[in-house]
């Protein structure tokens, strides 16, 4: 697949989700669906349900990778681990037993995770195309 087929794909899948900035789900964790808040208190420690953004590929791992909105206890448990080992951890399991009626359905946490792939597929792409001493397997 080329970058042009690539790009063609990312921008159908985004269409299908939507952009979560714009609409309600921003209010909301993504992974277990409490409600949000924007600001702690002064000289107050963070709350766990203060709103973040979670990088769903670590920036450890890809420095351009798209972030989902979710509460800072999701995001300090999920840390460094990749999405499918969050999804499929214990703590998430248990968190969703919780039944918040806001939390995103796994099948679009997933898809997600396989568009933020794509994602960091085409920024690898593009820098192997503007470089061509580098091959993928160097990357």
């Amino acid at each position: 697949m080329n970058t042009d087929e690539l790009h063609i794909v990312l921008r159908s899948a985004e269409k299908l989700i939507g952009s979560w900035w714009q609409d309600d789900r921003r209010n909301w964790c993504a992974y277990c669906g409490i409600a949000m808040r924007r600001r702690a208190g002064k000289n107050s420690p963070i709350p766990l349900n203060k709103s973040s953004r979670d990088h769903i590929i670590p920036r450890v791992h890809s420095s351009a990778s798209p972030t989902i909105p979710c509460c800072v206890e999701c995001n300090g448990v999920k840390g460094r681990s990749s999405m499918p080992d969050f999804l499929n951890s214990e703590y998430l399991k248990t968190k969703r037993k919780k039944k918040h009626k806001h939390k995103w359905p796994m099948a679009e946490l997933w898809f997600v995770a396989g568009l933020a792939s794509l994602k960091t597929s085409q920024s690898l792409l593009a820098s192997s195309a503007k470089d061509p001493k580098t091959s993928l397997a160097d990357i």
